[in-house]
This record gives C-alpha cells, structure tokens and sequence, in this order.
C-alpha cells in the first residue's frame, strides 16, 4: 500500500487507524508525502525550526504506526501543487514502492489537497505508461482510494472498521507536538468523524474510503462483474 499525502499528517489524520490495521495484518505500508511542515508553527520563534521539528514529528508519528518506510519529497506546505516537477515524483513513488493499493486525497479539500487528487489519479494511470524510464519501470496499481482529511466524502464506497486501532490512530497523532497549539481541536474532530462513520456500520470507528474508477475495470468475462 501507498500513500500520496499533501502533508506529513494528512496520511495519520485521515487513515491513521486503517494503515495501523493493514501493518498489523502483514502489509507493507508506505507513505510519500510533498509538504515540508514550514508553517506548522503558532508563535514567531518556532518558525526557524518549525520543518525539522515537522521532520522529526512526522518520521516518529509513522514508526509509531509501524509502516515500512516515510518519505518526504520537502515542499513547502503552501507549495504543494500540480506540476512537471510532482507528477514525476508521484509516478516514481509508484513504481519505487509497487504497491497493490493507492490512496491519495480527495476533490473536495481545499486546493493543495484538491491538486493532490489530480496527481494521484493521473499518476496511477501514468505510472504502468512504458514511458520515462528514468523513473524506473511501469507499475500498475490495482486500484486507487480517496480518504478524508478536513471534508467529508460524498458517498464512500468503503467504511472500514478501525476501532481496535483507533487508539494506535490517536497515539501517533500525538507524536506531532509542534501542532497541538494551532490544530488543538483534531482528536476531536478525528473522533466525531471516526464515530459517525462507525455508526453507519455497527461499530466504534470507522475511517471512510471513495474507491477511484478513473482507470476502468476490465471485464473480460460476465461472470467477472461483481
């Protein structure tokens, strides 16, 4: 599995609690995220140490969710955008990390999140292209999901149940100090919307999933049709 992430939280807040349930099942997790945490600070003095503060925070934040590796490609947060320079990057970290499952952001955030979207659709398909073979050879992911960060998914697909790692989902936000002053209210909304969605299903928690057809599913016999 691999995760396209705008930020170096946005991978813990959205599906913090799946990722912990896929590592405990055995699957190989890996994160690759563009923004660098350059404004992750609330007061003036913080600013000057606010990216390796970000990097340290973001790199414990993870080990804790027990994934096999977290790559950062250093953006500035407010920088993240659609572009030559991270379309390669995304289709590198695909055919880097071949994962079976990418999940990336959804439309409907705010436009950092939004130019995410965009790169992880374009760059699965691109990515399985016998094209820019500097980047290393085709790799075609077999399926694609949007996850959740600040807005909600319009019709999910998927509802995972995440109540037996939802404390693990809580516990690795925590390793973000530098953000408790300026995102205080996140294990509450982290929480609210975990409930929400777990009550949808019949359980605690649950983290929400959109399932991504922007590569069409081949159906080569009827019988394949779900």
């Amino acid at each position: 599995m691999l995760v396209l992430a705008g930020h170096s939280d946005d991978s813990v807040i959205a599906v913090g609690g799946l990722l912990r349930r896929f590592v405990k099942a055995g699957v190989r997790v890996h994160v690759f995220c563009f923004g660098n945490g350059d404004e992750a600070f609330a007061d003036m003095p913080a600013k000057d140490s606010a990216v390796a503060k970000d990097r340290a925070e973001a790199a414990a934040a993870h080990k804790a969710l027990g994934v096999a590796s977290f790559e950062c490609f250093g953006l500035p947060d407010f920088g993240v955008q659609r572009n030559r320079e991270t379309y390669r990057a995304c289709i590198g970290a695909i055919r880097k990390y071949k994962p079976d499952i990418i999940l990336g952001h959804d439309w409907r955030e705010y436009f950092q999140h939004r130019d995410m979207a965009r790169l992880a659709c374009d760059a699965w398909w691109q990515a399985g292209w016998n094209c820019s073979a500097d980047l290393g050879r085709p790799w075609q992911a077999q399926s694609l999901f949007h996850f959740e960060v600040l807005h909600d998914i319009q019709d999910p697909t998927h509802l995972v149940d995440v109540t037996d790692t939802f404390p693990d989902k809580i516990r690795a936000w925590k390793k973000f100090a530098s953000a408790q002053d300026h995102l205080s209210s996140m294990v509450t909304q982290m929480e609210a919307r975990a409930r929400l969605h777990g009550s949808k299903i019949g359980v605690k928690y649950a983290e929400a999933l959109r399932q991504s057809f922007f590569i069409p599913t081949a159906v080569r016999r009827i019988e394949e049709l779900p």
